[in-house]
């Protein structure tokens, strides 16, 4: 003898539940990944408009020999004219600095009609008197930058992609999870 099943009634297969946090974390890991290489790219240029256009407190130096006041933690350029950059060649000199060569194809200011480019960078990690001497320059000018585009491109190109690489994995373990329990 058989029996009917009562009317209107139908089965339902046991619903999966983590599907869907399990694809969109395998999908956030992917574009992390591209993330990851591009975002770097990305913040170095935001932070260099940042850095660029926010810095203006310019200093002209002597070409022979000058000095500024740093402040601690601010990043500054020796800038001269594009007709100098092949021959300019400069010694700095303070007590916590660090030098490096700079971009010599980024325009940092414009002064006096003349626009000047990047020669040398130089990080300062303390208030202190800096020295500059150039050889090979006619004008020299020092241009405070400051750090809030190099917080910015860290912020963009680093901890951005890490967080939501960390929120992608979580998904992704938690998705699966879910998924083999159901």
């Amino acid at each position: 003898m058989a029996y009917h099943q009562p009317y209107g009634y139908t089965y339902t297969a046991p619903r999966k539940r983590g599907k869907k946090r399990l694809i969109f974390g395998i999908l956030g890991l992917i574009a992390n990944a591209i993330g990851l290489v591009v975002m770097p790219i990305v913040a170095g240029i935001i932070g260099t408009i940042v850095t660029v256009a926010g810095g203006a407190d310019v200093t002209q130096l002597e070409p022979d020999g000058g000095s500024f006041q740093a402040s601690s933690w601010s990043l500054y350029t020796v800038a001269v004219p594009e007709s100098d950059l092949e021959t300019a060649t400069c010694e700095i000199t303070g007590q916590d600095i660090s030098v490096e060569p700079g971009d010599p194809t980024i325009s940092t200011v414009e002064h006096g009609g003349v626009e000047y480019f990047d020669l040398y960078d130089i990080t300062v990690y303390g208030d202190q008197e800096v020295t500059v001497a150039c050889e090979g320059a006619e004008d020299v000018l020092v241009a405070e930058l400051g750090m809030l585009g190099m917080l910015i491109g860290a912020g963009i190109g680093v901890v951005l992609p890490v967080a939501l690489g960390i929120l992608a994995l979580v998904m992704t373990i938690s998705g699966a999870v879910a998924l083999m329990r159901s």
